[in-house]
């Protein structure tokens, strides 16, 4: 018996975060820009972790992850960002 018990714990742990997860997320969007145009096809990579995504036609990028300061990795350059609870938009020049 408790370790049916055990196991009900465990399944309803792992479903709380899993739906969690998205919740506590905030997107993070905004435009690259390189020589004063937008930059396609440009890989963003969040610093210390696996985060990752690339810019689209229009250099146009989006991030979800929880609020907080981040460093985001483009073509090398460090640009810092502070993600709020209600999301931020942070276009980047480079």
């Amino acid at each position: 018996m408790w370790f049916i018990r055990k196991i009900g714990i465990a399944l309803l742990s792992l479903f709380l975060s899993m739906i969690a997860d998205p919740l506590l997320a905030a997107e993070l969007s905004g435009t690259v820009y390189r020589s004063g145009r937008p930059a396609a096809n440009l890989s963003i990579t969040v610093e210390g972790g696996n985060v990752e995504a690339r810019t689209d036609g229009r250099g146009e990028y989006r991030l979800d992850l929880p609020p907080g300061n981040y460093i985001l990795i483009i073509r090398g350059q460090r640009i810092p960002v502070t993600v709020s609870s209600g999301g931020t938009r942070q276009d980047i020049r480079l």
